[in-house]
């Protein structure tokens, strides 16, 4: 077996455990134990202190899920995981918010290395985090065929290997840090959402 079948099968196969049980574990850990610890990473990954980098922030997120989930070979990925699908957004636009993603996060790096406050957020957490997305994602990017139906840089199988071996890396990943975030805030806000509907729908009940 190569190394690229290996990634095509049994690593993304248990990737794909690793990353359910963890994030299964995960949630139960955050439901029964909610510090203010756990609310933070729940919200960020990388602290960013003022408005410029809250903007590189939105940048880099935004960017992330336009290719998650704007790429056609990713919407098809999901698909045959879950058996929905949707419209994939233009290749342009999509290599477009790669590009504007991946120099976010070289600009979000660069000010938390260069800044000269201290601070507790910049710990192992927040910079593995930011290899393993940044590496996903550029290996995807110079694995894309480009002018001529080729790779913009060669080999092609050994940039793809290397594209899904960090994917999986980063799929593994993901439930045991901070990235965990872009799986539970979106069930967080709803969830407090919800609870304030009822909440409020209990109040106008007992005013009743």
């Amino acid at each position: 077996m190569s190394v690229l079948d290996f990634a095509r099968r049994p690593a993304l196969h248990w990737a794909l455990v690793i990353m359910v049980a963890g994030s299964i574990w995960r949630l139960i850990h955050f439901l029964f134990r909610r510090s203010a610890q756990d609310v933070y990473w729940a919200r960020k990954v990388l602290h960013v202190p003022n408005q410029r980098w809250q903007l590189d922030s939105y940048a880099m997120h935004a960017g992330l899920l336009i290719v998650l989930f704007g790429f056609t070979p990713h919407i098809l990925f999901i698909g045959a995981l879950t058996g929905s699908t949707w419209p994939s957004l233009p290749t342009t636009v999509v290599l477009a918010a790669a590009v504007i993603s991946i120099g976010a996060m070289l600009a979000v790096l660069i000010h938390r290395l260069t800044a000269s406050e201290p601070t507790v957020f910049s710990i192992f957490d927040d910079y593995f985090t930011w290899t393993v997305v940044f590496v996903a994602m550029l290996t995807g990017l110079v694995c894309y065929p480009h002018i001529g139906g080729g790779p913009l840089i060669g080999p092609y199988a050994f940039l793809l290997t290397a594209h899904l071996l960090a994917v999986e890396l980063l799929m593994i990943w993901l439930p045991f840090g901070k990235l965990i975030h872009v799986a539970f805030m979106p069930l967080l806000r709803l969830g407090a959402q919800i609870i304030r509907l009822i909440e409020r729908l209990s109040g106008q009940l007992r005013t009743d």
